[in-house]
Parts: structure tokens; sequence; C-alpha cells
């Protein structure tokens, strides 16, 4: 079994770049992601096939989830391409943990259970929403979220907002990692004491929980981004 570490384990190093065990999955991931749409959406026709029609159903069925989450169709078709990239990517990341062997083998352990991982995409991903909210609201508009000169105490909750936006870029990538690094640790101690069938009921479970903070990671950031680009309210 692997050593249990937060953090993956370096595979080899390439020009003073460690390429662990996680980061190499995290690119098969994304190269996987691109490559089925890019197979499934490569020939659009008027009249759809069977495959173009599943694709078509599949990111429809997305976008409307995240439409009735927003409120806001204007808001759902800026934050959509984000939103469901991060859900596919980190779907397929989650996934990766219920492949027999996972953590067991030294080169084969699910990216959502490194920190590095989850902390990345999430500063990436808030990021990105803060730098729309800049150009969509104006930096003098943006700014007054955070700097408030009405009174003390308004400077004070202003202050304690800006904080609160780190804290919460800090709190969503351990709230992935958590959940996914526990249960990738029950899954190599299942295999340790009887594989192949000890750990079956619990792969069930995993599979359900892989797809629930997929959709609960890509939410928060569709939640963020409509709160962050909305104009500031006396």
């Amino acid at each position: 079994m692997e050593e249990i570490s937060l953090f993956g384990s370096t595979i080899f190093n390439f020009l003073g770049i460690n390429f662990t065990n996680t980061y190499i999955l995290a690119i098969i991931c994304a190269v996987l992601v691109f490559a089925i749409f890019a197979f499934g959406m490569r020939k659009k026709e008027l009249v759809p096939n069977k495959l173009q029609n599943f694709f078509e159903f599949l990111l429809e069925s997305i976008f409307n989830f995240f439409d009735g989450m927003t409120g806001n169709r204007q808001k759902t078709e800026e934050i959509f391409p984000l939103s469901a990239t991060i859900f596919l990517l980190v779907l397929f990341s989650n996934l990766i943990e219920i492949i027999p062997g996972t953590g067991v083998f030294h080169f084969l352990r699910s990216p959502s259970s490194d920190l590095h991982f989850t902390i990345a995409l999430a500063i990436f991903a808030m990021g990105f929403v803060h730098i729309v909210a800049i150009a969509k609201l104006g930096g003098f508009q943006y700014a007054k979220k955070y700097i408030k000169f009405e009174s003390p105490v308004m400077f004070f909750v202003g202050i304690l907002e800006l904080l609160g936006e780190f804290t919460r870029t800090f709190s969503l990538g351990m709230r992935l990692f958590g959940n996914l690094f526990a249960g990738e640790m029950l899954l190599m101690v299942m295999y340790s004491i009887l594989p192949f069938i000890l750990p079956l009921p619990f792969l069930g479970l995993e599979l359900f929980v892989a797809f629930i903070q997929a959709i609960v990671f890509s939410s928060l950031i569709t939640v963020f981004y409509v709160l962050t680009t909305a104009p500031e309210e006396h």
C-alpha cells in the first residue's frame, strides 16, 4: 500500500518539474474530457444522430441545472463554460478512485485526493470569478464591496468580507480534498484486508460521493460568481 500522504508521489522529474502520480492522472482526465466531447460533437448536424443527441442532452441538462441556481440566463451563459468544465474534470478525477488498485499501486491515485490539486482548482476558479467581476463592475465598484468608508463598523465588515474571500477559496479546496481523501483511504484499507470482495459495497458509495462532490464544487463556483458579480447595494 502506498504511504498515506496529503500530496501525490513523484513519478519522474523533467526539467526541474516533479510529475506526481496525481498530476499525471489529472492531465489524463483533462485530455479524456476534451477527447470525449470532441469526438461526440465532431459532426454537428441539423438532425442530430444518437451520439450527438446524447451529448447535447448532457450539456443541456447541466446548463439547466446551473440556470436554475443563478435565476439569470445571462449569468448562466457567462459562468457555464467554467462550471461545466470543472464539473466534468472533477467528476472524472473522482471516478479514478473506484478503479481497483487505486492507492495500492504507486502510480494510481485520484487527483482529487491530492491537496495541491483541489487547492489549485479552487484558486483558479475563484480567481476567474474575481477577474470577471472586476471587468463587469469596474475596479471602483468592485473595490466598494470590500472597502467601505460609511462608518468604522462598515469598514470592519468590508475587511471581514475580503478575508472571507480567501477563507472561502481555501475551504472550497479543502472540502473536495477531505471527502475524496477519506474515501480513498477507506478503499485502500479494504483492498489491503480482502481485495476485490470487501471493497465492493464501498465502491457504490464512493461512486455516489464522486458525483455529489463534483456537483457541489461546480455549484458553489456558480453561486460565488452570481454573488461576486452583483453590484454593491446600499
